[in-house]
């Protein structure tokens, strides 16, 4: 009995310990670890328990939350280089000591179901949504047949947090391949693996004490951390093979000059009003991206895709949201292919997104 008593004390202070021991940079540094997370989406709560300490540790709500997907989240540059960063060191050159903190908890291909289920898990973990921007892109509102998921990444998470929107998209998701856990030892195996495991803060934390302990060795042999960037941040008319790549199907598809629906009937315009009601009275921007025009010219000089925009404009206008509608605003120069940018580019971004959230 008494073994047992030991045994209980212990777990609890592993439990408490295991966040203060692992390092604040390792689990969040200017944006989520996308190659640790999309692996282990569970590491996004402890990104989130992190951001809520570094929170309640300043004893303030001056922040501001950045969603979107690849855009936002900064590839294919490293994480000294996504628009949080130049957003940041614009409101201290503006503001200085008044600065908000920018938290960026995008992730590469989120879809709008994402960006809602994400303010509800920040609602979970409570932290504020008050000031948020996200972005949309023109991809956003292709049709799906059925590819991609409307929740690209967090269906499970959705599934718990809002169980009726989840059972109103389940189709489209299942569409996919989605499918939610059947019989008794599936089931628990899944209860298991996402509800109980990740409760406990060394299952929460693995992957960032793996991470840590590799950094950690490696500056002991006096090597260089790796870089982080997910791709190559050269300019686009530096690099070879973009011209085939915007001929695949992909790009064709998600480019298309076919009349969009916007009506409640498409899986992304539903989650955008879900977005809406949960974010009633909030200090909420929305970021349409452009594209490169120069790479782009046979797709954006279509009269098809002219209106598409228009229409988008138009929807977004008519919401209680701030918006701002990027297309031809950044210099082609900057992007380094279609619709991602050079780190300039993200700092000119990040101009244009602080100049119009803060009118």
């Amino acid at each position: 009995m008494k073994a047992l008593k030991y045994v209980i004390l212990y777990l609890i202070i592993l439990q408490l310990a295991v966040p203060l021991l692992v390092p604040d940079h390792e689990v969040y540094h200017n944006r989520i670890d996308y190659e640790l997370t999309k692996s282990n989406l569970h590491d996004i709560d402890a990104a989130l328990d992190k951001i809520k300490r570094q929170i309640s540790r300043s004893k303030s709500d001056n922040y501001i939350i950045l969603l979107g997907d690849s855009i936002i989240y900064g590839s294919p540059g490293n994480s000294d280089q996504p628009v949080n960063v130049y957003m940041e060191r614009l409101a201290r050159e503006t503001m200085g000591e008044e600065a908000p903190a920018i938290y960026n908890l995008s992730m590469p291909a989120m879809q709008l179901g994402d960006i809602y289920t994400m303010l509800l898990m920040l609602d979970k973990h409570n932290i504020s949504t008050e000031r948020v921007i996200f972005n949309i892109r023109y991809a956003s509102f292709v049709e799906r047949n059925p590819w991609p998921p409307a929740v690209f990444w967090l269906k499970d998470e959705l599934r718990k947090l809002d169980p009726d929107t989840f059972a109103h998209i389940r189709p489209q998701l299942e569409s996919t391949g989605y499918s939610v856990p059947e019989g008794l030892y599936e089931k628990y195996k899944h209860w298991l693996h996402e509800d109980v495991l990740p409760s406990m803060s060394l299952f929460r934390y693995k992957d960032f004490i793996i991470k840590s302990v590799k950094h950690t060795y490696t500056r002991a042999k006096g090597l260089p951390i790796p870089d982080d960037a997910l791709g190559d941040p050269r300019p686009w008319h530096q690099k070879e093979g973009l011209e085939q790549y915007l001929k695949s199907d992909e790009i064709v598809n998600s480019y298309t000059d076919k009349p969009f629906d916007l009506s409640d009937a498409s899986p992304d315009v539903f989650f955008l009003n879900q977005i809406i009601k949960h974010q009633q009275g909030t200090n909420t921007m929305v970021v349409f991206n452009g594209v490169n025009q120069t790479l782009m010219e046979a797709y954006v000089n279509k009269e098809g895709y002219r209106q598409n925009i228009a229409r988008i404009d138009r929807m977004m206008e008519s919401t209680p949201f701030k918006y701002i509608n990027l297309e031809g605003k950044i210099d082609d120069a900057l992007f380094t292919d279609h619709t991602h940018f050079t780190p300039e580019g993200h700092e000119a971004l990040s101009g244009l997104l602080w100049e119009a959230y803060t009118k």
